[in-house]
């Protein structure tokens, strides 16, 4: 079974910061690969934020060199807010 780290925002955008925080984290629990989970529509911000696919598509090439960390559009495919509870129910459905 692998340790899996789940690195969920609005990344609007992306920066340096998110990236060391990931990686501290990937060393520090020993974890096998961190999946970033750009938010689709977002509940608490509605001004200023670039659409899902574009974030969705930053993180990706922020993150195309570490092996370690990968992207996922589980939540940019949603059509209405992204709540981590929901989430976090539907990832359950491909580990059970």
């Amino acid at each position: 079974m692998q340790n899996i780290g789940l690195f969920g925002g609005t990344f609007n955008p992306i920066h340096l910061g998110h990236l060391i925080i990931a990686n501290e984290v990937l060393e520090s629990l020993r974890l096998d690969k961190i999946i970033f989970i750009p938010t689709g529509v977002p509940p608490h911000k509605d001004i200023g934020v670039v659409k899902g696919k574009h974030r969705f598509e930053m993180v990706k090439l922020a993150i195309e060199d570490n092996p370690y960390f990968e992207v996922s559009d589980i939540e940019i495919k949603r059509l209405d807010y992204s709540y981590t509870y929901d989430t976090l129910k539907e990832l359950q459905k491909y580990i059970m």
